[in-house]
């Protein structure tokens, strides 16, 4: 199989399965057992969430939540800043996108009920939040604005140091979902205004149980399940797989972003000569180096990807815990395409071929009916 889903989720590597195995076997006792104090596991513990925290540039003081996804990473948040701040200031209004993901607009309308009030700020042509709509999106009751950094299935940035900039000005709490970004774009936490930080440690070439949330310095959080109580349930073993995925992605931090851009754009620009006709979406806005979403006119992008799973390249068109494609761009005939480090060059000469055999191919199923 040609893997190009990797903005869903990506494989863990054999070196980090194996490093986990220990945890799984040996050290399968509660944390909470005083005779553990100072031994293993606390040791591996504690160099995981150093790596974390040397990897997004954190402040010795920032505090590291590890949560069992970055769901439930971005719920801690929410949970945190309702009846931290919510519950004591009165404003109840918090801003986002339409292009998130299931967490944010679920967690929203879950809070509605509470009181809180949801609303989506505008884009601009290339997919972002500008400073200026964020401005004008903003009320006296705004209390958060929380969105993705960048979009798993079109890669498109948003200006992050700009929009955060304007919540410090107004003295508004900043929550970002840096899950597409990490490993991919270089920041470090403590030197930008953003107050909580989350990510998914599947989508990071990690295991599935990993997750995380940076609460900047000096900012109210209360964890969902209350502490010093998360010890005997902390998943040892996915922390540890998440340190190691952590380690593997800072050593090939340049690679991904240098080799990944190239492949990227042949892939692109190998489509788009064999189908003119194709559109690469947000090409000149800010994309990450290893994603892009393209429309093929007259093809439906689920009878496209159907025939490029047949043929053993996997793509995607949203669903699941992201929107489909189709509502972010208007289209039904878009597709998302996302490379790793693993992807070689000769995958993506394979892939070349397939895809532009099939989407002939479906060309000729779609003639007439008006896609």
């Amino acid at each position: 199989m040609i893997y190009l889903d990797n903005g869903t989720i990506a494989r863990p590597s054999s070196h980090l399965i194996n490093q986990m195995q220990p945890f799984l076997k040996r050290h399968w006792h509660s944390l909470t057992a005083p005779y553990l104090k100072g031994k293993e596991p606390f040791i591996s513990i504690e160099r995981s969430i150093g790596d974390l925290r040397a990897f997004v540039g954190a402040h010795p003081k920032d505090l590291f939540h590890f949560t069992p996804s970055g769901s439930a990473a971005i719920s801690a948040v929410y949970h945190s800043v309702y009846f931290d701040h919510i519950v004591q200031s009165g404003k109840n209004h918090i801003l986002t996108t339409a292009t998130e993901e299931a967490p944010i607009h679920l967690l929203g309308k879950h809070f509605e009920k509470l009181g809180l009030y949801q609303k989506v700020v505008p884009l601009n042509e290339n997919g972002q939040m500008t400073r200026k709509a964020l401005e004008e999106a903003i009320s006296p009751k705004t209390a958060l604005v929380s969105l993705s950094w960048a979009n798993g299935l079109t890669g498109v940035t948003h200006p992050i140091w700009e929009l955060s900039e304007v919540c410090r000005e107004r003295g508004i709490l900043f929550h970002v979902d840096a899950s597409h970004v990490l490993g991919k774009l270089y920041f470090k936490f403590e030197e930008l205004p953003i107050d909580f930080l989350t990510f998914d440690g599947p989508t990071l070439h990690g295991p599935k149980g990993s997750g995380g949330v940076f609460i900047r310095r000096g900012v109210d959080f209360t964890p969902i399940i209350p502490e010093g109580m998360e010890g005997a349930d902390l998943n040892t073993p996915a922390l540890i797989g998440l340190g190691i995925a952590i380690e593997e992605l800072s050593e090939s931090f340049d690679h991904l972003c240098m080799e990944g851009a190239r492949l990227r754009d042949k892939l692109e620009e190998g489509i788009k000569l064999a189908l003119p006709e194709v559109e690469i979406l947000y090409k000149e806005g800010e994309r990450l180096p290893n994603t892009t979403a393209m429309i093929f006119p007259n093809v439906h992008s689920e009878l496209l990807a159907f025939h490029l799973r047949e043929q053993g390249v996997l793509v995607s068109f949203g669903g699941g815990q992201k929107q489909k494609l189709e509502h972010l761009t208007g289209s039904k005939c878009a597709l998302s395409f996302s490379l790793s480090r693993e992807t070689t060059e000769e995958e993506i000469d394979q892939a070349l071929g397939i895809i532009v055999a099939c989407a002939k191919k479906c060309q000729t199923f779609s003639q007439g009916v008006g896609i």
